[in-house]
């Protein structure tokens, strides 16, 4: 039997019962929506699948204390052939849904436009029917229950469209998209909760992204949405989506809690469909003013834990921020002030599950995606968003390494814009006031001494098993590190504060020398990864016209880029005889040079400022200059 089958065998019989266990509801599309419905018993006998009413079953006879033993003997036993271990198992109430099941995958298979019309005429009915009995028993619901069980039905079949939806054309035709959008509004909320799920099966990657015909699929389940749109569904959603009460901790609770999830699926199908679509459903549902207070607000039993909801919001405001440059352009410092407010509630704990983790990935995320615009960085700024960095790498959580990940960002600088010349690629004299403005803050709020201690690894076990969980926390720290030393101007007591922790001084007759090692250890490190991959490349066959660009790419994965900015720091360090004697000595273990180091910066810098990539390796021959005017250009 197939998966449809399975799925309506199991929403009609009572599983548990069966199997004694709890049974996880599955579904067209994927396996956390909810199965379809399935068939009342009037409509299967009436169909002729086998179902009889309880009536017309003839009773068993139960055991009693007048039975005698030569009665009790005589009756079959369940471990005799042909007893329970050699039958189906199946009443005939069951056995009817199974034909019936078998029947519907052979209609399923024949789906055209006349069963699509004959859905949709379903549907018509059924919504009249039931307006009809509301507006007449207002104070009745007894007497419109029906109507509403078969409109929830109804609903419920046109999720077949979900494995076919070049029919959701038809529904557009036939001005069906009209009443769905008004069943949105239902005052029945699992009403509304159908329509939902039916827009999320229908906008299901898997349901229009097929190998050979994703085009032509993709194209209907667009035309649909667009109608669906112009049907003000998003308004209505939003209001939905606010009427929803995910406190209540009974049944209904549940069925709402349902319902934001799906909505928020809905969006994030969207996401994978098409950005225009995200960016009219965000405005019509004023849907990121409902996130900024969702993100805040947990349904948890403790305050800080993170319901699953509370985590999901949290994720969508991450991929729309990624999605759209619009919408990062009109966040509000509002939105900022909300991401910096959830990211301070680590600063005394640490995330207490898998949830609690990822939500706080998610806020990470969506502050970086912020601060790399230059009005980003602005408010970050005005909102003491470095401050609570500093206070963050102070404690010994995991927000202490996860937040350089933001400071990798508020230091970079803002990507060019499309009509920037690429030969005016940031440099040490063109960096953006508001991240030299970061550097300065960071530097004064004594930063330093925790960054410095996040590279060394200091700390006991505790932290080092966090260190060994993210491993990426040793190239956000150089990254750092070679922007405050690019952000401050030599000669300055900035750039020096910055400097002296690998330089000796009479303060630090030691540490600077640990300080150095651990750059040269990191840089002999992705030296090594980016040499392996370079040989694994060119071992392997390649077409002509691709492999210069494809083996740089291939390096930038080995880790190029963090090689290059230990080169940055070597090169900036090399200006103190002391420290350049001391790393050379270093790297001269491992047969590499500062000549080596000038040659990957020349490189850098080449590539930054070519228009192509193919340009940036051919220019990268040039003749090496000296590490001090290499600087000049960083």
């Amino acid at each position: 039997m197939g998966e449809i089958g399975l799925e309506f065998l199991a929403a009609f019989m009572d599983i548990n019962d069966i199997f004694k266990e709890t049974v996880t509801n599955t579904s067209l599309n994927s396996g956390k929506r909810k199965a379809t419905g399935a068939p009342s018993l009037r409509e299967l006998k009436e169909s002729g699948y086998g179902i009889v009413s309880s009536s017309e079953i003839p009773a068993k006879k139960a055991r009693s204390g007048d039975d005698t033993p030569e009665q009790i003997a005589e009756q079959p036993s369940d471990d005799e052939e042909g007893g329970r271990f050699f039958d189906d198992g199946l009443t005939a109430e069951e056995k009817g849904v199974m034909e019936w099941v078998d029947h519907m995958e052979d209609m399923d298979e024949s789906l055209d436009h006349l069963a699509v019309q004959r859905l949709v005429m379903r549907l018509e009915r059924a919504v009249s029917k039931n307006t009809t009995d509301r507006i007449n028993h207002p104070n009745n619901p007894e007497k419109f229950v029906e109507s509403e069980a078969e409109l929830d039905e109804a609903l419920q079949r046109l999720l077949l469209l979900a494995n076919d939806v070049q029919y959701l054309k038809v529904l557009v035709e036939l001005e069906a998209v009209p009443t769905l959008v008004s069943l949105v509004a239902h005052e029945n909320a699992d009403i509304a909760l159908d329509v939902i799920q039916l827009a999320v099966e229908l906008t299901a990657e898997d349901a229009w992204n097929h190998e050979g015909e994703s085009a032509e699929e993709r194209t209907a389940v667009l035309e649909f949405v667009s109608e669906l749109a112009q049907n003000e569904f998003f308004e209505v959603l939003g209001q939905n989506l606010r009427r929803l009460n995910e406190e209540a901790d009974t049944s209904e609770g549940e069925a709402d809690r349902q319902g934001v999830f799906q909505t928020l699926t809905l969006i994030e199908n969207l996401v994978s469909l098409d950005e225009t679509l995200v960016e009219k459903a965000i405005t019509g549902m004023k849907l990121l003013e409902w996130l900024q207070s969702r993100i805040t607000q947990t349904f948890a039993q403790t305050s800080t834990e993170i319901d699953p909801n509370q985590q999901y919001a949290a994720e969508i405001v991450s991929i729309l921020l990624q999605t759209s440059d619009r919408l990062r352009s009109l966040t509000s410092s509002r939105l900022m002030d909300t991401l910096l407010q959830c990211l301070a509630k680590y600063r005394k704990h640490t995330p207490e599950d898998d949830v609690a983790m990822e939500y706080l990935e998610n806020i990470i995320d969506s502050i970086c995606m912020l601060v790399a615009t230059a009005d980003g960085k602005r408010l970050f700024l005005e909102l003491e968003g470095v401050e609570l960095l500093v206070l963050l790498q102070k404690q010994m959580h995991v927000a202490r390494l996860l937040s350089l990940k933001i400071l990798d960002y508020v230091l970079s600088p803002p990507p060019l814009s499309s009509s920037t010349d690429s030969s005016e690629a940031p440099s040490l004299a063109t960096h953006s006031a508001e991240t030299r403005a970061a550097a300065k803050r960071y530097i004064d709020q004594s930063g330093l001494k925790y960054l410095f201690s996040i590279l060394m690894h200091h700390g006991k076990g505790g932290v080092q098993k966090l260190h060994k969980a993210h491993p990426q926390t040793d190239e956000r720290a150089v990254n750092c590190i070679s922007w405050l030393l690019r952000l401050t101007d030599q000669g300055t007591p900035l750039h020096w504060r910055v400097l002296a922790k690998f330089v000796p001084s009479p303060a630090d007759l030691s540490s600077w020398k640990l300080h150095v090692d651990r750059i040269a250890e990191l840089n002999l490190e992705y030296f090594e990864r980016v040499r392996d991959a370079e040989v694994r490349f060119d071992r392997d066959e390649h077409e002509e016209e691709t492999t210069v660009e494809e083996r740089y790419l291939s390096r930038l994965d080995a880790g190029l880029f963090t090689l290059q900015m230990t080169d940055i720091i070597i090169a900036f360090i090399s200006e103190e005889p002391s420290a350049r004697e001391h790393v050379e000595l270093r790297l001269n273990r491992k047969d590499r040079s500062l000549d080596d180091v000038l040659a990957e910066l020349t490189e850098y810098i080449e590539t930054k400022r070519a228009d192509s990539l193919a340009a940036a390796v051919a220019s990268s021959s040039a003749e090496p200059r000296d590490l001090s005017s290499v600087l000049q250009h960083l």
